[in-house]
């Protein structure tokens, strides 16, 4: 092992394929563990067979592919068979499995080492926290105890990026692999010093609109702030289910003139973006670490957030505001507060957040921790 470089089979998506936080969170790790000499190959269901460059570099990928029949269960025997079918072929080809997601990929290793046809030693990452996070998904599935008992017997270490996690996967009766506690990670540019705030208070959302990121609550919550009489404008990245029903809410609480929404960007363009606001808001009903703040964050924006477990836990009121999730009532609360913060204190809190990116979610040392985790698994070996 120390001889050589550690070579990782990753399962999970990537962008262009697919834009997401967890598919760029997965390719910023790969990226830094190929710039660390680590041997690194990507298998997922939505990207090719081939090869695809991160950051210069080719990365060997593997698809994945889902049965056309049977619905969740045919995708699903699909999946796993794709995986069985790179397990056998490539037995000696890696030393650890890094799969995020506590999801089919994981489901699919434990029952291949139960049957003792992979012995590769598996970290996981699950990716949200309580809603319709990864162990709801698990309860999900018929069986679910059984599926609980094989991923406590099987996975050798689980990464939180949220502490909430480790109470899901307790009530679940998942105990037995090792926990840590490795925040997602930013890479870290060159620091843009804020000098003013916009006098109309420019917010600022960047993601998938759908029923976990809270934007039915936001806009109500605004409509109330607009009544009395606070100059704002948010504007909305990103596309989703949500999108339709979420235009119409704007229309009938008479928001058109403050909420504008935009098609998602790239991710190279969402810092111009964040430079060009005040504040992000982040008010999911549940949530893992979001991407999106960490990027606000970097680029020294305040965030006003939920408790959710994530990055709540740094914010508090130093670097933002936050507020309890799912509450109308506490989003108009916090909505308020940061409403009457002074432009001195908003790009105070703004500083702070930079400096908490710096310290706490700088890519590299998260990268390498990560790295660190799994050199470890892998020399400890697989059961």
């Amino acid at each position: 092992m120390a001889e050589r470089a550690l070579r990782i089979l990753v399962i999970g998506n990537l962008p262009p394929h697919v834009l997401g936080g967890a598919e760029n969170q997965v390719a910023r790790l790969v990226e830094a563990w190929l710039q660390a000499e680590a041997h690194v190959e990507v298998a997922g269901h939505r990207i090719p067979d081939g090869c695809q460059s991160l950051s210069g570099v080719d990365i060997h990928t593997h698809h994945l592919r889902l049965f056309k029949v049977g619905g969740r269960a045919g995708r699903a025997l699909g999946y796993a068979f794709s995986i069985a079918k790179l397990a056998i072929r490539r037995r000696r080809a890696f030393d650890v499995v890094y799969c995020r997601g506590i999801g089919d990929g994981v489901l699919s290793f434990v029952v291949l080492k139960a049957l003792k046809l992979c012995r590769w030693p598996i970290v996981a990452c699950p990716i949200n926290a309580r809603g319709a996070g990864d162990v709801a998904f698990l309860r999900s599935i018929p069986g679910w105890k059984l599926w609980s008992h094989l991923i406590d017997r099987h996975v050798q270490a689980i990464n939180l990026i949220n502490a909430s996690i480790a109470e899901d996967l307790n009530e679940i009766g998942v105990k037995r692999p090792q926990l840590s506690y490795i925040p997602n990670g930013i890479v870290i540019r060159e620091a843009s010093v804020r000098t003013t705030v916009a006098a109309e208070r420019r917010l600022i959302w960047t993601g998938r609109l759908d029923v976990q990121k809270g934007l039915d609550l936001l806009l109500s919550a605004l409509a109330e702030c607009s009544r009395e009489g606070v100059s704002f404008r948010l504007e909305l990245y990103g596309d989703g289910a949500l999108r339709t029903s979420l235009a119409a809410q704007v229309q009938t609480l008479g928001l058109s003139e403050h909420v504008h929404f935009h098609a998602a960007v790239p991710t190279d363009e969402v810092r111009t973006l964040l430079l060009e606001a005040d504040v992000f808001v982040l008010p999911s009903r549940y949530e893992g670490m979001s991407n999106s703040a960490l990027e606000a964050m970097e680029a020294s924006l305040p965030v006003l957030c939920t408790h959710c477990g994530g990055i709540d836990v740094f914010i508090q009121e130093e670097a933002g505001w936050v507020c309890e999730p799912d509450s109308g009532h506490a989003l108009i609360g916090a909505l308020r507060r940061m409403f009457l913060a002074t432009d001195d204190e908003l790009l105070k809190r703004g500083r702070r957040a930079r400096s908490l990116a710096e310290d706490c979610f700088s890519m590299e040392s998260v990268a390498a921790a990560n790295l660190a985790l799994l050199e470890r698994v892998a020399k400890e070996g697989g059961s």
